[in-house]
């Protein structure tokens, strides 16, 4: 079964205005009053924010400095500690006070209201939802936290319906899966046109794309991706381009729905997303190298086996992890990384409060490329699995992201492999924020 990348995506907001006064330093003591009082307050709030969470998620940092070797990192448990509650303090405090400014409230607003029009079991089915990306999905789920409800419970609704879907088509015999996957088409016209089947997957998934005017082409893409799952091993990866079109299905295509739930309004702000989407799913090939060939299916490009005297055939038949084979996910996992590196930029142009769960679910899929280069690239002996310690230190260190300074925006083209899904949302890209370059 294929794993569905996570592909984040997002709006470009500009502030203006607010212009700085200099207030004259009276004396160099009565300077560093207010920084310093500012730092304590940011220990503080993040002092009781990480209370409450400890409750729920215990105390994985005390953990880790308490198991690691580093003797410098346990010496400085209290400095990395204090580092860390005025991290989490300075982002809370920062989206209490933009919150109301960076986004439209007045839009979000009128969007989730048509949703609970669309969908008058809205809330039931939503915690239906959570439930199934809870068992589904972890790293999703856990990322899902991190974004405001605005777009956390419409992210549900539609990442339950892909999930489903997906399992809709693996669940059964082979022979039944062109028919379901008829069904499954089926199912998504009915929600675009408001008749959605009557279970809470469906009906919150039609209240979303109607809501948002996700365009049809994004999730039609998604099950272009399935039907080629289904030729099996009819359908050959050849080149390192044809992966990235089927990368571009199954994931880009679901991270520029994430792009329209935020309100993407730019070009470039999609093309990143995309992005981030191939580079999800680079991951997850690279990380399920022996389990799909068990399925009798490969997504490594054949090219690059033959390099290395790899017959994709003949490894399909006998999956053994050689050294030859680990350069070639050696390779996959450098090219995620590339594509990791330009969608950086677009989490910089997210809604403020979506960017430390965007930046938390890029650090937890291309950690589980660092765990494969802990394994030494086998990934057909073991699955590479970053433990929920380990995910919840990352979501802190994405912290980051709510104090650090925006990255430069980059204005890389598309990927030629995404330009249909680009062509798709481009009606949204009509109208540009003030102050922007149209791109």
């Amino acid at each position: 079964r294929r794993s569905r990348g996570v592909a984040g995506a997002e709006r470009m907001v500009v502030l203006q205005g607010g212009h700085r006064t200099a207030v004259p330093r009276r004396s160099p003591r009565g300077g560093m009053v207010v920084p310093i009082a500012r730092l304590v307050g940011y220990v503080v709030v993040g002092w009781m924010v990480l209370s409450i969470a400890k409750l729920f998620m215990g105390d994985p940092l005390t953990i880790y400095l308490e198991h690691t070797q580093n003797a410098i990192l346990r010496n400085m448990s209290l400095l990395i500690s204090l580092l860390l509650h005025a991290i989490v303090g300075a982002g809370v405090l920062k989206a209490v006070r933009q919150l109301g400014i960076a986004e439209d409230r007045g839009e979000i607003d009128r969007r989730m209201g048509l949703v609970r029009e669309f969908d008058e079991y809205w809330e039931e089915d939503v915690a239906e939802c959570s439930e199934i990306m809870r068992k589904g999905s972890k790293s999703f789920f856990l990322a899902s936290w991190l974004l405001p409800e605005w777009v956390r419970d419409p992210a549900l609704a539609m990442y339950s319906f892909c999930r489903k879907a997906d399992d809709d088509i693996d669940d059964g015999d082979k022979a039944g899966q062109v028919q379901r996957l008829a069904r499954l088409e089926k199912r998504l016209a009915d929600a675009y046109v408001g008749r959605p089947l009557d279970n809470c997957v469906d009906r919150s998934f039609s209240a979303v794309v109607r809501a948002f005017d996700i365009p049809r082409e994004l999730p039609e893409a998604l099950l272009d991706g399935f039907r080629w799952d289904l030729d099996g091993s009819q359908k050959k990866y050849e080149t390192f381009s044809d992966v990235v079109a089927y990368s571009a299905r199954v994931a880009a295509a679901v991270g520029g729905m994430m792009t329209v739930l935020m309100g993407g309004h730019t070009s470039v702000t999609y093309a990143r997303a995309f992005d981030l989407g191939i580079g999800m799913q680079l991951t997850n090939i690279a990380r399920d190298v022996g389990e799909d060939a068990r399925n009798g299916r490969c997504y490594l490009p054949a090219d690059w086996m033959l390099e290395e005297g790899i017959v994709q055939e003949e490894f399909i038949r006998n999956p053994v992890f050689t050294p030859a084979l680990g350069r070639v996910v050696k390779r996959l996992l450098e090219r995620a990384d590339d594509y990791y590196a330009l969608a950086d930029s677009g989490i910089s142009m997210l809604p403020w409060s979506c960017r430390v769960a965007i930046r938390s679910a890029r650090l937890i899929y291309s950690d589980i490329g660092n765990r494969l280069r802990g394994m030494g690239y086998d990934s057909v002996a073991r699955r590479a699995v970053v433990s929920k310690q380990r995910k919840i230190l990352l979501a802190a260190a994405a912290c980051l992201e709510a104090v650090l300074p925006p990255r430069p925006r980059n204005t890389a083209p598309v990927a030629p492999e995404c330009q249909f899904l680009l062509n798709s949302v481009l009606p949204l890209c009509a109208v540009e924020k003030a102050g922007q370059e149209k791109v």
